[in-house]
């Protein structure tokens, strides 16, 4: 069998690869290329058609706005109203009008429409006939912009009104060759790689350079009913691309002759010679010896050699290191997991024994309280039987000394202010009873004990005795906006999910700072009941939001937080077939959602 150097090898299968990375390079490159080039040529043309078709545009409103001034110039007003006596005047100041340094034929109309002077004794320069000086003498339009065919030729017609005493009382006018407006601005250089054509009703009124072919587009004033077709030259874009092309292609190609010659060399010099070393260094260490001298002179044949050992000793070593790198993560597992079962069942003792006691203390407390009530009911009805007895005591009276014996008696023990008190503190003192049997309700709610098998609870009624739990802590800084939807019974362990409530509620109070609001909202949504709750507190900071749920990781201070909250949430949330998600913006706040199946 023919062998041969690993650098001859290696400096072949580079060739070839870079030969075939070079056809794709090329071909995307250039792509690229050209998909860029047009694009900013596609950029520069409606940069240049935007230019060019707003100097138009500022040409007509410069002209439009000198036409403005000097239709109210006194002399032109005086003209009007006085026509016989200064039709010598206005001629020879017409006669030096410029505009913008151009002289240009100008008419002046009455309040009629008929023409006072024109500098062009051409009827076709009077514009008595259009359409627009109704329009205008009406104060309908305060200018006009428009065309005139004359003599073969197109011009703008610019008219304004002249004004006096608020009232339209003429018009002056001027006329102006159409292609005025490019020369006028001084494009004419741009007319060698493009070329611009007026078209107004479907006909061709001005055509500026002499650009038949190429890229094409258009610009609309609808309000004078006029396109700007515009023809751009392309050859010069076309010629580039294709010299940038064959330079490419060139450059590219001459890269590769230099890379492969370069990859021979030094793959002779600097990989040849450390593989053989590196395969008897590979021997050696495999039979324990040390110190072998290496030899430079080696050829590709010693590589399967190399390869055979270097195999076996590193089979050998990650083998040893996989296993030793398994049995590490399993420990760290294990003793997380440890950690995080030993946390929860604590937490879960804990919860379960405040349960116990709550309950108790909600029984105890209840017995009296329903004693207090029944007496109030009672007290109630006796005052009303007393009331009626005043009342009754009030009629039966009749002549004016027991009026007065009962009037000093009413005035003595001051019962029209008891028959006025009484009966507020009554209905105060029932509505407080009420709110301690609400708060009774709520915590033998909270705390009542699961069973071993999850059952259909109510999680509105779960959330509103959460709420009522954890109000003493969050009715000093926070406002709460609760808005509960009617909900189907889902099937679960309802103390574990009050305790999710009851943890997201305490940390979105301690977010708040110093006064803000915490909504509370359930719905549902495709098949799965949604529970959010959102604070106005300080957020969370993005490289945090991901840590949230993970055990024992906390961003309260030292001895306020275990970090134990948010990820039991998770874990019975999950043990739920539900998910818990939150999105959270600084100093804006934090919402936190929960999702739990129907079925």
């Amino acid at each position: 069998m023919n062998q041969t150097s690993i650098s001859f090898a290696m400096a072949k299968f580079i060739f070839v690869s870079y030969l075939a990375l070079a056809l794709v390079t090329t071909f995307i490159v250039v792509n690229q290329a050209v998909k860029s080039v047009n694009e900013q040529q596609q950029a520069f043309i409606t940069l240049q058609m935007q230019t060019i078709s707003d100097n138009y545009r500022l040409f007509l409103e410069n002209h439009l706005t000198i036409l403005n001034a000097q239709s109210n110039r006194p002399i032109i007003v005086q003209t009007l109203m006085q026509n016989n006596g200064n039709a010598q005047i206005i001629a020879e100041h017409l006669k030096h009008l410029r505009f913008l340094g151009e002289k240009y034929d100008y008419s002046l109309l009455d309040f009629d429409g008929e023409l006072v002077y024109s500098t062009n004794q051409s009827s076709d320069f009077y514009h008595d006939d259009a359409t627009w000086i109704t329009k205008l003498l009406s104060n309908k339009i305060s200018d006009n912009i428009s065309f005139k065919k004359i003599d073969n030729k197109y011009y703008w017609v610019l008219a304004a009104p002249i004004t006096y005493n608020n009232s339209v009382e003429g018009i002056f006018t001027t006329t102006i060759p159409i292609e005025r407006i490019h020369h006028q601005h001084k494009s004419t250089a741009q007319l060698q790689t493009l070329s611009i054509e007026f078209i107004h009703h479907q006909q061709s009124i001005a055509l500026f350079g002499h650009i038949k072919s190429g890229i094409k587009r258009q610009i609309e004033w609808l309000d004078l009913d006029l396109k700007l077709n515009f023809t751009f030259d392309d050859t010069a874009i076309t010629s580039s691309i294709n010299d940038l092309i064959i330079q490419l292609t060139v450059l590219i190609l001459l890269a590769i002759l230099i890379i492969t010659l370069l990859a021979y060399y030094l793959g002779y010099r600097y990989i040849v010679t450390p593989i053989l070393s590196l395969a008897l260094a590979t021997n050696s260490l495999q039979e324990g010896d040390q110190g072998i001298p290496l030899k430079a002179d080696i050829k590709i044949k010693e590589l399967s050699n190399l390869f055979n050992n270097f195999n076996k000793m590193s089979k050998n070593i990650s083998k040893r290191e996989q296993d030793l790198i398994s049995s590490k993560q399993l420990l760290i597992q294990s003793h997380e997991d440890l950690k995080l079962s030993e946390s929860q069942r604590v937490q879960s003792e804990k919860m379960a024994s405040l349960g116990v006691l709550v309950a108790g203390v909600a029984h105890e407390i209840n017995n009296p309280i329903g004693f207090v009530k029944s007496n109030i009911d009672t007290l109630k009805s006796y005052w009303l039987d007393i009331q009626d007895l005043l009342f009754q005591l009030q009629s039966d009276v009749t002549t004016p000394e027991q009026k007065e014996q009962l009037a000093a008696l009413y005035k003595k023990y001051d019962i029209d202010f008891l028959i006025e008190d009484i009966n507020p503190l009554i209905d105060s003192t029932t509505s407080g009873i009420e709110r301690v049997t609400e708060i009774i309700q709520s915590l033998k709610s909270f705390a009542r004990a699961d069973a071993p098998q999850k059952v259909l609870a109510d999680l509105n009624e779960g959330l509103n005795a959460t709420i009522v739990m954890a109000k003493n802590e969050l009715k000093y800084h926070c406002e709460l906006d609760i808005d509960l939807a009617p909900l189907p019974p889902v099937l679960m362990h309802p103390s574990k999910i009050n305790q999710v409530f009851m943890n997201l509620l305490i940390n979105a109070g301690q977010s708040i700072k110093d006064k803000g609001t915490i909504s509370i909202k359930t719905f549902i949504e495709n098949n799965d009941v949604i529970i959010t709750v959102a604070d106005t507190g300080c957020g969370i900071a993005p490289d945090k939001l991901e840590q949230i749920f993970t055990p024992f990781y906390t961003s309260k201070p030292i001895g306020q937080g275990t970090g134990l909250g948010l990820s039991i949430c998770h874990r019975i949330i999950t043990q739920h077939n539900g998910s818990i998600n939150v999105t959270s913006v600084v100093g804006s706040g934090s919402c936190f959602t929960i999702s739990l199946p129907m079925e």
